[in-house]
């Protein structure tokens, strides 16, 4: 990732922080709705889920410019996802609705630049999240 793209995806998770747990409500309504096959992967009560998806991408975003913190937050949760039975092609199915979640969070402020920072970023952390896998 180029600083500048750090930047727009540190200013995104910035500008979602106080309603990150909102977000996290739209990304899982839409990711069901979109793939409904996910949807037993979860727990039937999504309240801590969403904390924690919240909790997690808000950590992995601001760890960005520390590679080091970074690699190490990313392995651990890849590893916690290796255990829930996440394949590599959830990975692709999440990205397309986390951006989506995030655009429509971030309305006329969204930009080509942030889209491609994001999906950079995502990009990033999933293979962070897959290098390491037990």
């Amino acid at each position: 990732m180029t600083p500048e793209q750090v930047d727009l995806v540190l200013e995104g998770i910035e500008r979602m922080r106080p309603r990150l747990s909102q977000v996290a409500d739209a990304f899982y309504a839409e990711l069901f709705d979109r793939h409904p096959d996910l949807r037993p992967m979860f727990p039937a009560d999504l309240t801590r889920q969403r904390a924690k998806f919240a909790s997690e991408l808000h950590a992995l975003v601001v760890a960005l410019p520390d590679l080091p913190a970074f690699l190490d937050s990313a392995a651990r949760l890849g590893n916690r996802h290796a255990g829930y039975g996440v394949r590599v092609a959830h990975y692709n199915q999440v990205r397309t609705v986390l951006i989506a979640t995030i655009a429509a969070e971030m309305g006329p402020a969204w930009t080509e630049q942030h889209e491609h920072a994001w999906t950079v970023a995502y990009d990033m952390i999933t293979e962070a999240m897959l290098l390491n896998r037990r």
